[in-house]
Order: structure tokens, then C-alpha cells, then sequence
């Protein structure tokens, strides 16, 4: 059973990698953020738990930073990176609906934005009122993405959580 988790979580890694890297390419700066790599860390969470979603969504942001021209490691957008992995890992152990899905998404969007207005402080030394005028931009962003990511999230569990039921019945 550990081998199928480590398998499906090297699979739902390296797909996180390949979104992350593509929106990179075609946005280089994400200051807005496109946050489209955390659908594959959510389903990680949903199906594997938070232990796996954690490594899968820090190991991502490492490899798409080291594959990536002209990104540098910084932690603290890492940590919004897991905390895609942490919260709807806690929040969506057995609620699979679609209710529920938006509203972890939203919850963990709005958590990860201010991980995410902190690092850019932090990191790129913008002052405070250079926050707050893009901030409105980036809260605005924060409903379609999370209907697109919860959309996406959903239309995925459904066939592959009863492939799962399937493959585990025929197992035992």
C-alpha cells in the first residue's frame, strides 16, 4: 500500500511541476498568482494526506524554481506552496463535495494570498502601500481561481475516486 502512495504521489508531483513550470513560462512573474499547480497537491491531500501533500507541493516548488530560468528559491512562497497541502489535507479527509471542496479552496486561497503578500514584502522589500495596490487585484483573482480549481479538483475525484474503490476491491 505505501508503494501505490509513493507512486501516485511522484505522479501527482510531477504533474504539479509541469503546470507550475508552463504558467512560469507563460506569466514569468506571478505576482497575480495563477495558483493552477496546487490541483494536483489538493488531490494528493484528499487521497494521501497531508504527510505526502507536504513533500509533493515543497518538492515542486524546488524543482520548478531549479528548472525554471530566472526563479530563486524563496521560503516563504514554499510555504504558501504547502499550505495547498496542509489545509485542504486537514479539511477534506472525508468531504468530498463540491460545497466543501470550494470552500477549502477559498479558505486556503485566501491563507495562501496572505503567506503570499508577506513574502513579497519579505522577499522583494515591497513597501506596504505597494501591497495594498495590487492586493485588491490579487483578492479579485482569488473567486475565479477558486471556482476553476474546485471545478478541476472535483471532475477529477469523482472517476478517479471510484477507479480507487474498483482497484481496492479487486485487490482484496
Amino acid at each position: 500500500m505505501e508503494i501505490k502512495k509513493v507512486v501516485w504521489a511522484a505522479m501527482l508531483a510531477a504533474l504539479s511541476i509541469v503546470i507550475d513550470f508552463t504558467f512560469n513560462m507563460i506569466i514569468p512573474v506571478q505576482t497575480m498568482g495563477t495558483p493552477y499547480y496546487a490541483i494536483p497537491i489538493i488531490i494528493a491531500a484528499i487521497f494521501l494526506g497531508p504527510k505526502y501533500s507536504i513533500m509533493i507541493a515543497f518538492l515542486g516548488d524546488l524543482v520548478t524554481v531549479l528548472i525554471t530560468p530566472g526563479v530563486t528559491f524563496l521560503p516563504l512562497f514554499a510555504l504558501a506552496s504547502i499550505m495547498w497541502g496542509v489545509i485542504p489535507g486537514l479539511l477534506l479527509k472525508n468531504n468530498k463535495k463540491f460545497i466543501n471542496i470550494l470552500l477549502v479552496v477559498l479558505i486556503t486561497h485566501l491563507a495562501v494570498t496572505s503567506i503570499n503578500s508577506l513574502a513579497l514584502f519579505v522577499h522583494y522589500h515591497k513597501s506596504v502601500t505597494g501591497l495594498m495596490v495590487d492586493l485588491p487585484l490579487r483578492l479579485g483573482l482569488i473567486i475565479p481561481n477558486t471556482l476553476i480549481i474546485s471545478m478541476l479538483v472535483e471532475a477529477v475525484l469523482t472517476p478517479v475516486d471510484s477507479r480507487i474503490t474498483f482497484i481496492d476491491k479487486a485487490i482484496n
